[in-house]
């Protein structure tokens, strides 16, 4: 009997490569999308081997209906694995950020994921493992990201504390935590806002920041990389409690942790143009 993996934002990017390298291992995929079609697309893509649900993850009402759906519509019961991977990413100076964007994020990067979890896990059984998709980001902070950093630092603590609780029921929970990825989250976002703060203090701060991030796309991981460890992180006996596909580890992983805190803030302030014109030097 094919073991059931449910996976939530599965329209694009990491998701969408984790439905086709979970068909590809031959388990039963249920797959999450917001839009009508996007739930068109990915059954063209897949031809049936894929379930897709269209759920509204900011409406947690929807999300309650989650058990029912799975039980009525495709006779499931028991999950093997749930990867919450759903997520969005707005960059802005956090002075000037529309607050409506905060709680957007906070409320589908972190909110939702711990509704989903919670009225899913019922369903998961001995064994099951929960896959918490976080970022670099939920162990660091760059300039610009204050809300997506924080949603993705709240994931990572409540991941923690989660695994701690269901060693009780003998169910993993297990964090993948990327740098840059080849997806389409990035260049959506800057496309969007490249020039909202044009007339801001923050005007050339965020230009920069902006030219560096897609110097960074340069280098990014293929999507499969990170497929790749979610299909280990549900098939492996005693799988890590954290994965970290981040490429040029060193610089953008070990360095941080190397380099005291009040150096390396500095070190980025000045490469993005955050020190104040008298200190630029120093």
């Amino acid at each position: 009997m094919q073991k059931a993996v449910l996976v939530t934002g599965a329209s694009s990017g990491i998701g969408l490569d984790t439905v086709r390298a979970l068909v590809n291992h031959a388990f039963f995929v249920i797959a999450t999308v917001r839009k009508s079609e996007d739930e068109i697309r990915l059954n063209n893509l897949f031809g049936g081997k894929v379930k897709v649900i269209k759920i509204d993850l900011a409406n947690l009402t929807e999300i309650e209906k989650l058990p029912e759906i799975l039980k009525q519509d495709f006779d499931i019961t028991v999950l093997h694995g749930l990867v919450n991977n759903a997520g969005i990413a707005l960059a802005a100076p956090f002075q000037l950020q529309d607050f409506s964007e905060v709680q957007s994020m906070i409320q589908i990067n972190l909110l939702s994921l711990m509704k989903v979890t919670q009225v899913l896990i019922p369903m998961l059984k001995r064994d099951s493992r929960i896959i918490n998709i976080s970022s670099v980001s939920g162990k660091s902070a760059m300039p610009f990201l204050a809300v997506y950093a924080a949603s993705k630092h709240a994931l990572e603590g409540f991941s923690e504390a989660l695994r701690k609780e269901l060693m009780l029921l003998e169910i993993k929970v297990i964090v993948v935590g990327p740098g840059s990825i080849k997806t389409p989250i990035w260049q959506k976002a800057f496309e969007v806002i490249k020039d909202k703060y044009s007339h801001t203090i923050f005007a050339e701060p965020f230009s920069r920041f902006i030219k560096f991030a897609l110097n960074e796309e340069k280098n990014a991981l293929d999507v499969n990389v990170v497929s790749a460890l979610i299909i280990e992180a549900l098939t492996a006996k005693n799988p890590k409690f954290r994965y970290a596909p981040i490429p040029r580890k060193f610089i953008n992983w070990y360095l941080p942790k190397i380099i005291p805190a009040i150096i390396f803030n500095r070190m980025t302030a000045r490469a993005l143009g955050l020190l104040p014109n008298n200190k630029k030097n120093l």
